[in-house]
Formats: C-alpha cells, sequence, structure tokens
C-alpha cells in the first residue's frame, strides 16, 4: 500500500475532494516523428517546469515504460508519467500522462536535401491534471481537521480558484507546446521551441544583417 503524499490520487470518499480534477487533453498524431526526439522533448518541458516524480521527488518521473518490436521491426510504447509541482504546504499540482504508440518503424526520408533518420508512427498522448489540497492529510492530525473542508470550500475559496486557474494555464501551456512539436495548430502563438519540429527539421536560421553589424562593433574589432 502507498503512503499518501503528493500526486497520490486519494481512494477515501471523504477525502476525495482534496484532489480537484483541472482538465484532461489527448494529442494524437499519425506521420513522420523522431521518437527519441519526442521522448526527450516532453522530459525536457517537465524539467523546464520544474515538475518531479510524485513520490521521489527526482526527474525520473516515469513509472512505467514498456517497449515491443514485433518480428517484423514494427514497434510500440506504453510508456506513464506521473510529476507534479509542490506549490507550498498545501497545494500540489499533480499531471499523470500516458503515451501510447504503435505500428512505429524507423525509415530514412530526405528533408532539405538531406537524409535523415525517423519513425513512422501512430501516437497519442493523453493527459489529466489536477490541484491537490492538503497532500499529506496533515489537516486531519489537528483539531481543524474536523472543519477541514470547510476551511478550504469557504475560507480559501477565492485561493482555490485562483490556483484551479494556474493549473489550467500549466496544461493548456503544455498542450500547445506538444502540438508545436508535432507542427499542429494552437490556442495561442508559439515561440520557436528549443526542439525541432517532429524531431527532426533542424531549419537552420538565415543570418540577418544586423548581427554582421553586431560583429563589427566587437571590442577586439580592428577599426
Amino acid at each position: 500500500m502507498q503512503e499518501p503524499g503528493p500526486g497520490i490520487l486519494r481512494t477515501n470518499t471523504k477525502l476525495r475532494w482534496k484532489d480537484d480534477f483541472i482538465c484532461y487533453f489527448e494529442v494524437e498524431k499519425g506521420g513522420m516523428v523522431d521518437l527519441d526526439s519526442l521522448y526527450m522533448f516532453m522530459y525536457h518541458w517537465f524539467g523546464k517546469e520544474q515538475y518531479t516524480h510524485w513520490q521521489t521527488f527526482d526527474n525520473k518521473i516515469e513509472d512505467f515504460y514498456l517497449h515491443r518490436i514485433r518480428p517484423d521491426g514494427v514497434q510500440e510504447n506504453l510508456i506513464w508519467w506521473r510529476a507534479g509541482r509542490r506549490i507550498n504546504k498545501y497545494i500540489y499540482y499533480f499531471c499523470k500522462m500516458d503515451w501510447q504508440n504503435f505500428g512505429s518503424k524507423e525509415t530514412e526520408i530526405e528533408y532539405n536535401g538531406k537524409k535523415v533518420k525517423t519513425h513512422k508512427l501512430g501516437i497519442v498522448l493523453r493527459a489529466w491534471w489536477w490541484v491537490q489540497y492538503d497532500p499529506y492529510n496533515e489537516w486531519e492530525k489537528t483539531f481543524l481537521g474536523k472543519i477541514t473542508k470547510w476551511f478550504y470550500t469557504y475560507l480559501l475559496d477565492d485561493e482555490m480558484e485562483n490556483h484551479k486557474d494556474k493549473c489550467r494555464e500549466i496544461a493548456r501551456r503544455q498542450e500547445n507546446e506538444l502540438k508545436q512539436f508535432f507542427e499542429m495548430n494552437t490556442n495561442v502563438p508559439m515561440p520557436r521551441s528549443f526542439f525541432p519540429e517532429e524531431g527532426y527539421k533542424w531549419d537552420r536560421p538565415k543570418p540577418r544583417p544586423e548581427d554582421f553589424e553586431h560583429m563589427r562593433r566587437a571590442p577586439d574589432a580592428k577599426i
């Protein structure tokens, strides 16, 4: 039996209200995607947002990994990520993300006049988000524990709504950045990610005239 703590969804019906479900989304893609780059992209995303494993509180957020290759070379993966971020002693944002890809096969294609290795596949990423209140159930150990729900739902109503909005915004950002990786339409304009689109489209930006001006103004430049 797992000890209660951040990231554990409570089964006790009297305490279940503390795990406030925020939203769910899924992103589905078929076509050419580099799996290794996608994997690193999502790990980078959780690290960038300072999310850690719900139990060990390190960057090893993976709870389950299935990798299977059929005799014909077709690959299947099933991956579970469980991560969260402690906001304060009584507030915790928790994300459950499942990755499933099927019919994946390594291939080589031509992009910008060069041959690049990638995968032809079908993939679905699903994410669920919660705001958890009193993740360690510490209020239950105090006298005020008898009025915990009233305290949270009445006295802290505005703050709870604020945390719901913040958590929902993080989930929306995760969805949009993932769609940007897959070259899908996003809900809001997005700056270009450090990772290339679909994991292999490395487009080197063309130099701008001002870049050369900066070089000529360098302190060690000969005048």
